[in-house]
């Protein structure tokens, strides 16, 4: 079962937008504050100590400000990513202090990932993404067309990092989406065979192994369907059965995350499985959130211990899940 722990109370205001570790004992959350009011939006980010969850103290920033991406690689090289007054925001933590960078120009950045502190990528909306080499950052070309995007950014633990999005073709009422995945191979970015995908985008990737990579596919019906690499093949993995409508808001290695109404209910109540290599298993919830409506939901796993987190009428929440 997932344990709750402790966060700081939180304006109604907020959206909460990625979580990521870095080992058992080190975690962020980051989002936005001010969504939907007159007051200018500003990012937000939560840190686990050990012991507790808080907010950070971030640099002032000229503009409104939003987090969309955070990534870590040891508890002292944390890297988060949004936008601000039409230019991307780079936030980084040396274990004591954030402070931003500056960057080239981007359309949007939507995610970031980290192969090693000398190695940081943002991709987003456009084709070109961002490359940090340890000095200064670099625009590069990602995407072969201005109409893709990516939304998701993964390392897979060998030097490498895979991107998916999607991209339109066709006009008027032809338009239509179709998948978009890439690699990073250390020195530059390459299309990459996915599995057989009907139309729409890539809205998840994450990776356990350089062979163990999982997929969430976004059709036009705005359903996931879920798909593993292994290393030699791509494999689809039925989606996890539910008594009432599950929608799936995304996948990490052997979890996935979302929400679920009953037939005649319009609340949306948080739903976690875990993958028994054979199947979906539901993790139970603590009694007070399971029969909650939710939002915001999201999820990182380290393997021993995985992170959620939720928004309810109440607050926000943050949940601890560790292996037996």
């Amino acid at each position: 079962m997932f344990r709750p722990e402790p966060v700081p109370v939180l304006p109604p205001s907020t959206a909460l937008a990625d979580l990521a570790t870095a080992g058992e004992d080190h975690a962020w959350l980051v989002g936005t504050t001010g969504v939907f009011t007159s007051r200018p939006s500003t990012p937000l980010v939560l840190r686990w100590t050990g012991d507790t969850w808080h907010e950070e103290p971030l640099p002032d920033l000229p503009a409104p400000a939003s987090l969309a991406g955070v990534t870590a690689t040891a508890p002292d090289d944390v890297w988060a990513v949004g936008n601000s007054g039409g230019r991307p925001l780079v936030l980084h933590y040396d274990g004591t202090t954030w402070r931003t960078l500056d960057t080239p120009p981007m359309t949007w950045a939507k995610a970031i990932a980290a192969v090693g502190p000398d190695d940081v990528h943002v991709v987003g909306a456009g084709r070109d993404g961002l490359h940090w080499n340890g000095t200064t950052w670099h625009a590069r070309t990602v995407l072969s067309s201005a109409r893709e995007n990516l939304q998701t950014l993964t390392p897979t633990g060998d030097g490498r990092l895979w991107a998916g999005g999607g991209g339109l073709a066709g006009v008027g009422a032809a338009r239509y989406e179709y998948p978009v995945l890439v690699r990073w191979d250390g020195h530059t970015w390459h299309d990459l065979p996915g599995p057989h995908l009907e139309r729409g985008h890539v809205a998840r990737l994450a990776a356990a192994a350089p062979d163990d990579v999982w997929l969430a596919h976004a059709r036009d019906t705005h359903e996931l369907r879920l798909h593993r690499w292994t290393g030699s093949a791509w494999h689809e993995v039925p989606s996890p059965d539910a008594p009432d409508r599950l929608s799936l808001h995304g996948v990490a290695a052997g979890w996935t995350w979302g929400v679920r109404a009953g037939h005649r209910s319009f609340d949306t109540r948080p739903a976690f499985h875990r993958w028994t290599g054979a199947d979906w298993a539901p993790v139970p919830l603590p009694d007070d959130l399971a029969g909650t409506s939710a939002s915001h939901v999201g999820l990182t796993t380290t393997g021993a211990t995985t992170w959620a987190y939720l928004k309810t009428a109440v607050g926000v929440h943050v949940l601890r899940h560790t292996a037996p």
